[in-house]
C-alpha cells in the first residue's frame, strides 16, 4: 500500500471514528457531562475502578477483532472498520480516565479477591 492510499484509509477511519463517538456518546454517557460517565457509573455499581470497566469494554473490542483474523470467514456483525473505528475511542477514553487516574481526580479500586 502505498503513502497516499494509506493516509485516505487513515483518514476515512479517523473520520468514522469521530462520528461513532458523536453518535454513541449520548447513548454511553446517559447524556451526562462526563464522557466517561459510563465507566465510572458502572464502576461504582460493580465496586470496581472506571479504568477496570474500561479494560473490560476495550477487550471485548480486542476479542471481536481477533475472532477474525483467527477466521476470516466469520460473520460479521458490524463493520472490521467499525470495530477498529470503536478501538480508536476506547483509546482516546482509555488515555482520559488514566489521566483522571494520574490527576488524582479517580481513584483505582484494588481487590485482590480478582
Amino acid at each position: 500500500m502505498k503513502n497516499t492510499e494509506f493516509d485516505i484509509l487513515t483518514n476515512k477511519l479517523a473520520d468514522l471514528a469521530q462520528d461513532t463517538m458523536k453518535k454513541k456518546g449520548p447513548e454511553y454517557t446517559n447524556e451526562h457531562t462526563d464522557v466517561l460517565n459510563n465507566f465510572k457509573a458502572t464502576g461504582k455499581r460493580l465496586n470496581i475502578s472506571p479504568i477496570k470497566v474500561w479494560s473490560i469494554f476495550m477487550d471485548k473490542q480486542i476479542q471481536s477483532v481477533m475472532a477474525h483474523v483467527n477466521n476470516p470467514n466469520l460473520d460479521k456483525a458490524e463493520s472490521i472498520n467499525s470495530r477498529f473505528a470503536d478501538i480508536i475511542n476506547y483509546c482516546y477514553l482509555g488515555n482520559a480516565l488514566f489521566n483522571e487516574r494520574d490527576s488524582g481526580a479517580i481513584k483505582e479500586v484494588f481487590n485482590n479477591d480478582n
